[in-house]
C-alpha cells in the first residue's frame, strides 16, 4: 500500500518524466504522454482508499469523462501502470455498455508504490526464514487450536534449532478416568460440546479434580451453585469453552470432604451421588423368587374365582330377585294405601274404609 496519495503521485510523476516511460511504451507498443498518464492516475488516486491506495473501482467511462480523453486512452494508461508495477489489477471487470447495469462490474485496482530493484553483487544472507504471507501455511490451521495435535514439521521445511516446541502439545494420552469425566460433563453442560475434549480434560486436571471422587453431575451442580451465589447466569454463547471452564473451575475448591474413620482419622468421601448397584446374595434371590411365586398364585386363584362366579349364575338370576322384591313392595304399598283410605257418604253421614 502507499504511504500517502501525494507521495504516490510524486513518485509516479518522477518516473513518467524519466526515459523509463518511453522505453516501456516502445516495448509494449503503446503511445501515451506523461501528462495524460498523470491526469488519469490523479483521477484513479481520488477514487482509492485514502490510507492504503486500494480498491479503485472507477470505470473507464468515468475516468475518461473527468480527464476529457477517449476510453481507449484509459485502457492504455491502465496497461502502462500494470506493466510498470505502479498499479495492481486485483479483480478484472466484466460487461460493456450494452450489458444491463446489474451485470456490469468495473475492474478493481490497487495503487502501490514502485521501488527500483538494485542488483546484489554478493549474497548477504545465505539461509533465512520468512513468515507465510496472507495467513497461508504448510500445515492445517486447526493445529493452532487443537491441544491434541502432535508436533510435526514438513520434510521440505528448513530446520531451525532456535525455535522451541510449544509446551502445551501432548505426546501421551490423557488418563481414561479424566476423559470419561470430561465426556460426562460435556454431555450435561451447555456450550462445552463446541470445545475439543482435550481442552476440557486439561481444565479438569489443572483444577485438581479427582475423577475417582467427583462425578460429572457433582461438578455441574457445584458450578451452578457457585454461579447462583455470585448472581450470575450461564452464558448463551461461549467462544472458548476450554478457557471458560478453566476460569470457572479455578475459583472453587475441589478438595474432597473428609469423613471420620474407625481409628479416629479421616478419609476422603466420594462426591458421586449416583446410586451404586446392589449385589444380590443367594438367599436374597431365593426370597425374591418365592415372593414372585406367591404373587402368581394369588392372581391365578382370584382369576379362577371370578370365572367360576360368572359361569354358575343364570342369565335371569340377576334380574329375577330384584323384580320380585319390587312387585311385593308395590303390592304392600297399595294395600296400605287402600286400608287407610276413608270414603265419606253424605246421605248417611258415615265414613267407610275402602
Amino acid at each position: 500500500m502507499w504511504t500517502s496519495r501525494a507521495g504516490w503521485l510524486d513518485g509516479l510523476r518522477q518516473w513518467a518524466h524519466s526515459p523509463a516511460l518511453g522505453q516501456l511504451c516502445a516495448e509494449e507498443r503503446v503511445s501515451i504522454t506523461s501528462a495524460t498518464l498523470l491526469s488519469i492516475a490523479t483521477v484513479m488516486a481520488e477514487h482509492a482508499d485514502h490510507a492504503t491506495g486500494r480498491h479503485v473501482a472507477a470505470t473507464r467511462a468515468t475516468i475518461a469523462d473527468k480527464v476529457g480523453c477517449d476510453v481507449r486512452t484509459v485502457t492504455t494508461a491502465w496497461r502502462v501502470l500494470r506493466v510498470s508495477k505502479w498499479a495492481v489489477e486485483a479483480q478484472r471487470g466484466h460487461g460493456s455498455t450494452n450489458t444491463p447495469s446489474i451485470g456490469r462490474r468495473p475492474s478493481v485496482y490497487h495503487l502501490v508504490p514502485r521501488r527500483e530493484v538494485r542488483p546484489v553483487t554478493r549474497p548477504v544472507v545465505h539461509d533465512f526464514h520468512l513468515p507465510p504471507s496472507g495467513g497461508v501455511g504448510l500445515s492445517s490451521p486447526v493445529g493452532s487450536y487443537s491441544p491434541s495435535e502432535r508436533a510435526s514439521a514438513p520434510a521440505n521445511r528448513i530446520c531451525d534449532n532456535t525455535r522451541q516446541a510449544r509446551p502445551w502439545r501432548r505426546t501421551t494420552a490423557r488418563p481414561l478416568a479424566v476423559q470419561r469425566l470430561a465426556a460426562g460433563l460435556v454431555a450435561i453442560t451447555y456450550g462445552l460440546d463446541r470445545a475439543h475434549i482435550g481442552a476440557i480434560c486439561d481444565a479438569l486436571t489443572a483444577a485438581g479434580i479427582d475423577p475417582d471422587v467427583w462425578s460429572a453431575r457433582a461438578v455441574n451442580d457445584k458450578l451452578n451453585a457457585d454461579m447462583r451465589a455470585r448472581g450470575l447466569t450461564w452464558p448463551d454463547h461461549i467462544a472458548n469453552p476450554g478457557a471458560f471452564l478453566h476460569s470457572r473451575l479455578r475459583r472453587l475448591s475441589w478438595s474432597p470432604p473428609e469423613a471420620p474413620t474407625k481409628d479416629g482419622g479421616s478419609a476422603a468421601v466420594s462426591i458421586d451421588q449416583t446410586p451404586r448397584p446392589v449385589v444380590l446374595t443367594e438367599a436374597s434371590r431365593a426370597r425374591i423368587a418365592a415372593a414372585r411365586e406367591e404373587i402368581r398364585r394369588v392372581l391365578t386363584d382370584s382369576a379362577q374365582r371370578t370365572r367360576s362366579g360368572h359361569t354358575n349364575r343364570t342369565p335371569n338370576a340377576r334380574s329375577a330377585t330384584p323384580r320380585r322384591h319390587a312387585v311385593g313392595g308395590a303390592a304392600r304399598r297399595r294395600d296400605e294405601c287402600t286400608a287407610g283410605r276413608l270414603v265419606y257418604d253424605a246421605p248417611s253421614g258415615r265414613e267407610t274404609a275402602r
